[in-house]
């Protein structure tokens, strides 16, 4: 090969690795971004059943991750939706698109997406737990207290107006979607949530 090819090659994929993590760097700093591809690519990921749960996050989805401490004062302290899960949770996406579209309707830019999964929330957990005590499920086998998914907390100056938990009684297989009727009775749940932090 010639020298002069070399140098072309190689400056295409130093070109292309520039852009590679200059794309990386944007997704991780933006966190809009962050959640349209984290939740995103679990699309193509099938469950153990072999089932998938497509769903499409906008790109201006309101979504402001909070991790570590940040999760414990914005609780205390913030007015907002919360909303608390992981992206391969399959109650949780079934229930962020319909979240995402009553905060657009309210003109609610923001919801705090608290990842249970992340690292650094083993470090805050027990706080976090004894700020929704009163909130948790208990977990039938054990008795005990627990946080569950997907769950969205409605705050307001630090107080907790209202939650939800999963979504609606009538939905009891997330690798079927909730039909139309299922969708606007979460949406209704929802919207009374933003309604009492207005």
């Amino acid at each position: 090969m010639k020298k002069g090819k070399k140098k072309w090659i190689f400056i295409a994929l130093a070109s292309i690795l520039v852009i590679f993590i200059i794309s990386i760097i944007v997704i991780l700093t933006n966190d809009e971004l962050r959640f349209k591809f984290e939740y995103g690519m679990i699309n193509y990921i099938p469950y153990e059943n072999g089932e998938k749960i497509v769903i499409d996050i906008p790109f201006d989805n309101g979504i402001k991750y909070l991790e570590g401490e940040e999760i414990i004062d914005t609780f205390r302290n913030g007015t907002g939706i919360f909303y608390l899960g992981y992206s391969s949770c399959p109650w949780c996406r079934n229930i962020i698109e319909p979240l995402i579209e009553v905060a657009k309707e309210n003109d609610m830019d923001t919801i705090y997406y608290v990842n249970v999964h992340d690292k650094k929330f083993d470090e805050i957990k027990d706080e976090l737990k004894e700020i929704l005590n009163d909130y948790l499920r208990v977990d039938e086998e054990t008795n005990q207290k627990v946080l569950a998914t997907p769950d969205v907390y409605f705050v307001k100056e630090g107080e907790i107006k209202t939650h939800h938990i999963s979504t609606v009684e009538s939905y009891r297989n997330p690798y079927r979607g909730m039909n139309d009727k299922q969708k606007n009775e979460l949406k209704a749940i929802y919207q009374a949530g933003i309604e009492e932090i207005k």
